[in-house]
């Protein structure tokens, strides 16, 4: 699943409803929330795991381990090691 995350999804724009980000090949995410609030941090792969640490609209969110899921031009993250919340992002290509 590495593999196929860092050529589907690294380095584009993944765009949910108003909010946008941008997981970089180089281990950052950045983008822009609801109501324009900043989204930066930092991600990594852990086992089957993406792992990202955010900041959100200045809010510390504790340290994730989500799984992945492709599905086309989708790409949707399971919070708590794939227990929790499912968020689901268009991915937008070139």
């Amino acid at each position: 699943m590495q593999q196929e995350f860092l050529e589907q999804v690294a380095g584009k724009r993944l765009v949910n409803g108003d909010s946008w980000v941008v997981i970089a090949p180089g281990g950052t995410v950045y983008g822009v929330g609801p109501d324009q609030d900043e989204i930066s941090g930092t991600w990594r792969w852990s086992d089957v795991y993406y792992c990202r640490e955010i900041l959100f609209g200045g809010k510390d969110l504790t340290e994730d381990h989500q799984t992945v899921r492709l599905d086309g031009d989708k790409v949707s993250f399971v919070h708590q090691r794939g227990e929790g919340e499912t968020v689901s992002w268009t991915v937008l290509q070139g």
